[in-house]
């Protein structure tokens, strides 16, 4: 377990300050993706639904084909949900990115949401081809088990402006009748607003890299 703060965070990825220049990359290496993961988990869990990270891998089980970031095990009143999971830490940083403020006004945050939403949503699917993979169908771990596409972004967004996290949105796709979409910036501004500056997330493969790197790098 990992314990992260809340409010470097959000000035790291969304306000693109000074100091994090040129590590972006770098840090999403080790950490990103883990993130994103350990997040979604701590706003199932807020929300009463179980949830685990499976170990299996997210893909179409062949030689060439799609592979997605992780699968997530959502259970509920005994229902369990399959979500074939992207996450994609494109922030401030990244071409196109906008800064967002951590200290912005709720008017501010809602317009932001609506714009990033739209930079991200073409009104039919998603823009980006990185990001639309989410909706190519990865082979199930359990047969006749209900499956659906989990979109994970950094940025703050939502097609009313709304604050909400984890919303989902309709689309016309032979294989699914909705998009799921997660925001990390979203989620840790409302973990913020409710007066916790630090949480603790489930990030076993970033555990593991650093140590490894404390083993080979010391700071003199």
């Amino acid at each position: 377990m990992i314990e992260i703060d809340v409010i470097k965070i959000l000035e790291f990825y969304d306000e693109e300050v000074p100091s994090s220049l040129h590590h972006a990359t770098a840090i999403n290496a080790v950490a990103g993706e883990d993130m994103g993961a350990g997040l979604i988990l701590h706003y199932l869990t807020q929300k009463n639904v179980s949830a685990e990270i499976l170990p299996e891998k997210c893909s179409q089980r062949k030689k060439k084909g799609v592979r997605l970031d992780r699968w997530i095990l959502a259970t509920k009143n005994g229902k369990k949900v399959y979500y074939q999971t992207e996450i994609k830490n494109w922030s401030a940083h990244a071409i196109g990115g906008k800064i967002l403020k951590v200290n912005a006004t709720p008017n501010e945050i809602s317009e932001y949401k609506i714009e990033r939403w739209n930079h991200f949503w073409d009104g039919e699917t998603l823009r980006a081809p990185q990001a639309r993979k989410v909706l190519t169908p990865m082979k199930p771990i359990e047969n006749n088990s209900k499956v659906e596409p989990l979109i994970c972004f950094w940025d703050s967004m939502h097609p009313s402006g709304k604050n909400e996290p984890f919303f989902s949105v309709p689309i016309k796709d032979e294989n699914f009748s909705r998009l799921l979409v997660f925001s990390m910036s979203a989620h840790l501004r409302n973990v913020l607003s409710s007066g916790k500056k630090k949480i603790i997330l489930k990030m076993s493969e970033t555990e593991s890299r650093i140590e490894w790197l404390k083993t080979m790098f010391r700071v003199k």
